[in-house]
């Protein structure tokens, strides 16, 4: 079992029991992978805040090819992306990347979703309250095209 450090966005999380979570994280290095956070509801908790929808950081992972679920060793936060929180029409664009991601994205390396994926975030966050819509949808476009469809 490898430690690896890969560029991550945090597309979902699960409770898994009292004190940790399952993430399904948007590797730029492996694709989308599963991984459990073990302690991550634990009041002093090493993730923190960090494994919040839409986060972008740095995930050390120990990683094994054979394997559905990983171990999420540490995730150092680059990006809250908390400002797509401000419109509902923003999130919701959003919401609809992280499940293209979920849905469509193999767990083999990427790197050109994952960088159409952030770019997408990004550009949603800058993007004029008229302009969302469009934003929204060309960014949609844009990631179902990096990801062969």
């Amino acid at each position: 079992m490898a430690l690896v450090t890969t560029p991550a966005v945090v597309l979902r999380t699960y409770r898994y029991s009292e004190t940790s979570k399952v993430v399904r994280l948007a590797t730029r290095d492996f694709g989308v992978q599963s991984a459990i956070a073990k302690g991550a509801l634990r009041p002093k908790s090493r993730f923190g805040a960090g494994l919040e929808l839409l986060s972008e950081g740095s995930a050390q992972l120990y990683h094994r090819d054979n394997r559905e679920l990983q171990t999420l060793a540490a995730f150092d936060v680059e990006r809250l992306r908390r400002d797509l929180a401000t419109d509902l029409t923003r999130l919701a664009a959003a919401a609809a990347l992280a499940e293209l991601m979920v849905r469509m994205a193999p767990p083999a390396p990427l790197p050109e979703a994952y960088d159409v994926l952030t770019a997408g975030l990004d550009a949603l966050i800058g993007a004029a309250p008229l302009a969302i819509d469009a934003t929204g949808l060309r960014v949609v476009w844009s990631l179902l095209g990096a990801l062969g469809y």
